[in-house]
């Protein structure tokens, strides 16, 4: 039997908080390890038994575990990992195919009530009422921010909050579940403690400052944040930054200052001021309505072909193509999925051998070949900064970010893919790219106050630091 390695100060407090509490959320940096304390307390609380006969190694019923597209390869490695059990990666199903195949699979949950069902969040909102109907001894939601954190009820948070309503083991884990303000996080706590939270409004109106706006009421900020940290520390397993840092490299936000092309230029001015820019191709660009204009300026300076393939790939790629040679094992993030082809076959095009790309849209498999690639050929991968969540790229220490989602936690998640627990370096740095007097300043002053506002809510004392940390402060 292989021995596990021991579990960090801040994991047995995540997996004792699960344990005690049955439904909560767990909280935690990219990169921390938050699979292992949700699977240490299936254990411990005798839902899943290793190395128990195969009738009996899920006494109480079946497990369901829903996630984004990319973590569905760590959840399949980790489960018989941190089990020590290797046979039990026989017991998980991956629910996919046509439709006919995945309610063969569900029938055979309803049927023989054990196993390990691991599904993305696309099949749990197809396939609801099937899995709704099957007692599910515990719901593990992984990443659960990516569809269940708006203030009005979407499909799938509703349909989660009406299946998991009598469950008894309910786990929602996020590494970035704070994105502005503490309003963000009501559909945790909602599905967590649906008893005492009832109220958007009246949850916004205790912890948010708000005010009346063009268009409806506006959150511009947190408020009373001690009793707002307190009901966090209360009904949710959070692990502070801090906690988990002698544990990752450190990480360093490095803005790289570029010029644009002078096509990209032209077009930049042209777009900002008229709203429409003739190429000389002939073709026409036009931006009917300010919020066209903003997506048509961001493609533009992230990769001028989004918008015609006759243009050049723009002073930012440039830039990024000159330092390659500093360091050619790198991940390079895009905020749009054209850009990501563009940008690998470019770099193709230019001589680089190992190039890969990953993106919405390809299966796990296919994710774990271009990653397995990557790391062992020290290669590049191109990746679409949305796609980032729960697989490791910690054999390189240098990113780039050819420009940026306008949501600080989707560029943080992004970012903890290079900085992990078993990374290899001491630092990472992430160069985010910036051109001066473009909308790229406007976007980084907005995610700049984000920050603030996210630091103020998720601080905690030194003592309850150095308490999860395993320290005694004299």
């Amino acid at each position: 039997m292989i021995i596990l390695p021991a579990e960090f100060k801040y994991q047995k407090y995540a997996r004792e908080k699960i344990v005690r509490l049955k439904r909560t959320g767990l909280l935690s940096v990219p990169g921390s390890g938050k699979t292992r304390p949700i699977i240490d307390a299936l254990v411990e609380l005798g839902i899943i038994v290793p190395h128990a006969p195969t009738e009996g190694r899920y006494p109480f019923g079946p497990v369901l575990i829903a996630c984004s597209g990319p973590a569905i390869a760590t959840w399949l490695r980790q489960l018989p990992e941190w089990t020590n059990d290797p046979q039990l990666a026989d017991d998980i199903t991956i629910v996919r195919g046509n439709k006919h195949k995945r309610m063969i699979m569900w029938g055979g949950a309803e049927g023989s009530n054990w196993g390990i069902y691991l599904i993305n969040y696309s099949i749990f909102l197809r396939d609801y009422a099937a899995i709704k109907p099957i007692p599910w001894v515990a719901v593990i939601a992984d990443e659960y921010h990516k569809c269940m954190r708006r203030k009005k009820k979407n499909k799938t948070y509703a349909a989660f909050q009406q299946m998991t309503r009598h469950t008894e083991v309910l786990v929602l884990a996020s590494g970035s579940s704070l994105r502005k303000d503490p309003s963000s996080m009501f559909t945790l706590f909602q599905l967590v403690k649906p008893k005492l939270f009832r109220s958007y409004w009246k949850f916004v109106e205790s912890y948010c400052i708000t005010q009346e706006g063009h268009f409806g009421r506006e959150i511009l900020g947190p408020k009373n944040v001690t009793q707002f940290k307190k009901i966090v520390d209360r009904y949710l397993a959070y692990i502070p930054k801090e906690v988990v840092a002698d544990q990752l490299p450190k990480g360093r936000r490095m803005p790289l200052v570029v010029e644009m092309t002078r096509t990209q230029a032209k077009i930049y001015r042209e777009l900002s001021e008229d709203m429409i820019a003739w190429l000389e191709s002939g073709e026409l660009i036009i931006a009917p309505n300010v919020l066209t204009k903003i997506l048509r300026l961001r493609q533009l300076l992230c990769c001028p072909r989004i918008l015609d393939e006759s243009l050049d790939m723009g002073g930012g790629f440039e830039a990024i193509s000159d330092k390659l040679e500093e360091d050619p094992h790198c991940v390079i993030f895009v905020p749009f999925r054209p850009a990501a082809e563009y940008v690998r076959n470019e770099l193709l095009h230019r001589g680089h051998k190992h190039v890969y790309m990953i993106r919405g849209g390809i299966g796990y498999l296919e994710q774990q070949w271009e990653i397995n690639c990557f790391r062992q050929l020290r290669g590049i991968i191109v990746c679409t900064i949305a796609y980032a969540e729960s697989f490791d790229l910690e054999t390189c220490k240098t990113s780039y970010f050819l420009g940026y989602d306008y949501s600080l936690d989707i560029n943080e998640q992004a970012e903890g893919r290079t900085r992990r627990a078993i990374s290899l370096h001491d630092y990472v740095t992430w160069h985010y790219i910036k051109y001066l007097g473009t909308i790229d300043e406007h976007f980084l002053r907005v995610l700049d106050t984000d920050a603030t506002n996210v630091n103020r809510v998720l601080t905690r004392p030194k003592e309850l630091i150095a308490a999860l940390k395993g320290e005694i402060i004299e």
